[in-house]
């Protein structure tokens, strides 16, 4: 392929695929499996880093096999030798190959190269690009042909790379805007605990402010290379995908509640999926409830028994016009009922209303 080849060929569909993933983050797999062909089937990475706490609230990975994906989270993490804080010297928008972090000679002398890097065909030469650097996050895409092919075609991808660079900047300054307006006029926005909509793959659509202070310290919740919300301990994590999986898999109600300690407090908390209207078929809430945010507003035995017959019903999955048509109201009736559920309860939507009820215990 030359250059020109790509110009014609592979950018304008790379970049059609760029700009839908600012719009929606899910999209960005899409985008990075796009860059396989035209850098000839290699691999890599998408960092997303958070300059002030030093983590990685996200990443997207393409290209590699799900044990090398598996065995980073597990063991090589903590053996990576490109740390984040040399990236930040990386200038914006400059293709650079991986030896101005780190020489070849030291990283052929590591267990991650050796044993992670080795294994998989990726040079200590690969290409980085520093393409976002603002509002406290630093934004590094990685790719890695095969050792052979990069040593041939060097040049090629490099220019190729460059010529990305300043899309992937304007993409993902537009992400943070469109990802901004969600965040703060979405769901969860709606709740004091953390609360997050994810969608069936366990991508992030949208969190309020305690949500993502959890995400940024890393320390109960985390994304994993795929993009997925994942929970540090790995049982828990097992037990957190089964309750999304009953939620869109089995279509139940609820799922969980998954019974966790808050790091840093140690207070108890559990972490519930939620089912959102059949409208949001593919999405899902996830709550983490402390003792803290379930602490009673309102005595619950305020509720007249029709109101507490509704309330029981929205918490078993049931819709407004189910339960009229099961108790023999009209729907009319139901919905004065839910509105008096709302008023008492200080919630405006039912899944805002269903986690106020979980949160007590109900």
């Amino acid at each position: 392929m030359t250059i020109s080849a790509f110009v014609a060929e592979d950018l304008p569909a790379l970049l059609d695929l760029l700009y839908g993933a600012a719009l929606d983050k899910d999209r960005w797999p899409a985008f990075l499996e796009g860059l396989m062909k035209p850098f000839d089937g290699a691999n890599g990475i998408l960092h997303f880093f958070d300059i002030e706490t030093q983590t990685t609230p996200a990443a997207h990975t393409f290209g590699l096999e799900s044990k090398y994906l598996i065995g980073y989270q597990e063991h090589f993490s903590s053996l990576n030798p490109y740390p984040i804080q040399s990236f930040a010297k990386l200038p914006l928008l400059q293709v650079l190959p991986a030896t101005s972090i780190l020489s070849r000679d030291e990283a052929l002398g590591t267990e991650f190269y050796n044993d992670w890097m080795k294994p998989q065909g990726i040079s200590p030469e690969h290409l980085g690009c520093m393409v976002y650097n603002e509002d406290r996050e630093m934004v590094v895409l990685a790719i890695s042909p095969s050792t052979a092919k990069l040593e041939r075609n060097v040049d090629r991808y490099t220019e190729q790379f460059q010529l990305l660079a300043p899309h992937l900047k304007r993409a993902i300054a537009l992400s943070k805007v469109s990802r901004t307006d969600v965040v703060r006029g979405g769901l969860p926005a709606q709740f004091s605990c953390g609360a997050m909509v994810i969608s069936q793959s366990r991508a992030i659509k949208a969190a309020n402010p305690p949500a993502e202070r959890l995400l940024q310290e890393g320390l109960l919740l985390s994304i994993d290379p795929l993009g997925k919300l994942r929970v540090k301990d790995r049982d828990m994590n097992a037990e957190f995908v089964t309750a999304a999986e009953t939620v869109f898999v089995r279509r139940e109600p609820v799922g969980g509640p998954v019974y966790c300690r808050m790091p840093l407090t140690g207070d108890r908390a559990s972490i519930i999926v939620l089912k959102l209207p059949p409208s949001d078929v593919d999405r899902a809430l996830v709550l983490l409830i402390t003792k803290e945010n379930g602490a009673a507003d309102l005595n619950i035995a305020q509720f007249t028994g029709a109101e507490a017959r509704l309330a029981r019903a929205l918490l078993n999955g049931q819709t407004l016009a189910e339960f009229s048509e099961e108790v023999g109201i009209s729907i009319n009736t139901a919905r004065k009922q839910l509105a008096a559920l709302f008023s008492k309860t200080g919630t405006n939507r039912q899944a805002a209303l269903v986690a106020w009820l979980l949160q007590r215990g109900s």
